[in-house]
């Protein structure tokens, strides 16, 4: 697995690279029989905050309209499924593509939930052991990552022929007053939510009193414990693939993520 350290300009612009990735490898999957498609890890981070919609999320019962146009926060809408998130600085992102070839067993998506969020809650887990902090990480719902009972990682997941694009956040130092602000109640709950509101069921990482480590230190590790739970090994910036994936990512900037209309559509 290849590590792309990559955050483009625009929340707009992120969500297209990851989309982008999972068109990318299942077409030349198709088509290319001499090309070794590599599986991707990429670590990145929001430039500013957005309110990021699920495939089939409804924008007038999801986001605050009012409050995000009143801030200048873009409502978008991402490809794959899930609740609509806050995502912005302070909030590490990761998006992990992989093959069915290499992993057939995860066309189930139990074990999909179960592999993936396996390796990231440990990556989390190993990163709070190593700065001597004792707090426990949880799997709670279908994905979610809690600290003492409230959510800090939400993941979701969008399943093409031959490969899979699993993404999600951790919120390392986010200010989680943009939740309550740009996000209405969630119409859909998970049962261990028990109805709180967004400012009694979210946290950011640091607030586990993780010692004297600054946010950046603490994300700079926790990307490193990533990368180790996935074998993920950075490569230039120049390749095959990174080249088509750019293609791509801009065809779907104009045909997708630039027409507000596309976000709006439900």
């Amino acid at each position: 697995m290849i590590l792309i350290d990559t955050t483009l300009t625009t929340p707009a612009e992120n969500l297209a690279f990851d989309e982008a990735m999972l068109e990318v490898a299942d077409r030349d999957s198709e088509t290319s029989l001499e090309r070794v498609i590599p599986e991707v890890l990429r670590l990145w981070e929001m430039p500013s905050p957005c309110v990021v919609l699920g495939r089939a999320s409804k924008w007038a019962e999801e986001a605050n309209a009012i409050a995000c146009e009143r801030d200048s926060v873009p409502i978008l809408r991402r490809v794959s499924g899930g609740a609509s998130i806050v995502a912005g600085p302070g909030c590490l992102m990761y998006s992990v593509l992989l093959s069915y070839q290499i992993r057939p067993a995860w066309r189930m998506l139990d074990s999909a939930h179960s592999e993936v969020m396996t390796r990231m809650r440990q990556a989390v887990q190993n990163s709070l052991n190593s700065l001597n902090t004792p707090v426990q990480i949880d799997l709670q719902g279908t994905c979610d990552l809690t600290l003492n009972n409230r959510k800090f990682s939400g993941n979701a997941l969008r399943c093409k022929r031959q490969w899979m694009l699993y993404h999600g956040t951790i919120m390392v130092a986010m200010p989680l007053e943009w939740i309550t602000e740009y996000l209405l109640e969630p119409p859909r709950q998970p049962d261990y939510r028990e109805k709180r509101v967004h400012s009694s069921f979210v946290v950011n990482l640091m607030d586990g009193h993780i010692g004297a480590a600054t946010s950046l230190e603490f994300k700079n590790l926790l990307q490193k414990h990533i990368a180790v739970a996935w074998n993920a090994t950075p490569i230039g910036t120049d390749t095959w693939f990174q080249q088509e994936v750019a293609e791509e990512s801009a065809r779907l900037m104009q045909s997708r993520y630039s027409d507000p209309l596309w976000h709006r559509q439900r």
